[in-house]
């Protein structure tokens, strides 16, 4: 459809193709961690950042990002969510149609597989795809094998199957967990015809990894990035997201990003 299309065209830089995406959907999930305390403050540093969409849900959308429309970066609206009560669990809490009421230029779900819950999420996420198919929206899913029957949600198994269950639900961007390595996230990428972005959460405590992380899934064909906590925890978040354009959009090397990291 060409109203997707045009949409998906929206979410990737003009140059390179690939997407530098930022997450701000955490407090249900998570609680309000910190960085996010004031997310009118981080949020003015993440648009200053300059990314290619960021996601979050539909109150942030209407109280804090209305202020930086003027920006034209994109935003996701995150239709689902879990609790810290229920961590495997994401259930519905928005739709494609508030979705395009508010201006957004893709929605996103969550998927949690290798649970009891897993039978009703696939419900859930072939109904928003329906929806997303008439409305003409782009579709993410942030989808993860890690239900209380997975013991390891890393192996290339697990992560592929993740993917190619997003590709067989219709959803056009996977976001899920690199697997440590390129040889393995390239097998990965390999079984699903969607495009693959990766999650930040399970990398190391240096920024160096994070770094590195970005530039190995890139070099084996991930579509680009999903970053949360990894950015907006950083003591300078717009500087992260800028360093973080280089390796993705201008293939830069990790040292060089880290170069420019620390420039003052």
């Amino acid at each position: 459809m060409l109203g997707k299309e045009i949409r998906l065209n929206r979410l990737k830089n003009k140059k390179s193709g690939r997407m530098l995406g930022i997450m701000i959907d955490h407090p249900i999930g998570h609680g309000v961690l910190p960085g996010i305390e004031d997310i009118n403050k981080t949020l003015k540093q993440i648009v200053e950042g300059g990314p290619d969409v960021i996601t979050m849900h539909k109150g942030i959308a209407m109280k804090c990002f209305s202020k930086f429309t003027d920006s034209s970066i994109p935003f996701l609206l995150k239709c689902t969510s879990f609790s810290p009560y229920q961590k495997t669990y994401d259930t519905l809490i928005s739709d494609v149609e508030e979705a395009v009421q508010l201006g957004a230029d893709g929605v996103s779900v969550g998927v949690i597989l290798g649970g009891d819950r897993q039978p009703e999420m696939l419900h859930n996420i072939g109904l928003i795809s329906k929806q997303a198919q008439i409305y003409g929206m782009p579709l993410v899913a942030h989808i993860y094998s890690r239900g209380e029957y997975i013991k390891n949600e890393l192996t290339v198994k697990n992560v592929s199957y993740a993917v190619r269950v997003a590709a067989e639900l219709g959803v056009d961007i996977a976001k899920t967990h690199y697997t440590g390595s390129k040889e393995t996230f390239r097998q990965v990428i390999a079984s699903t015809p969607c495009k693959v972005v990766i999650a930040g959460g399970k990398v190391g405590n240096e920024i160096k990894d994070l770094f590195q992380m970005t530039r190995d899934a890139i070099d084996v064909g991930a579509f680009g990035i999903a970053y949360g906590r990894a950015v907006w925890q950083y003591q300078d978040p717009t500087r992260v997201i800028e360093a973080l354009k280089l390796i993705i959009h201008e293939d830069a090397s990790v040292d060089k990003a880290i170069e420019y990291l620390n420039l003052k």
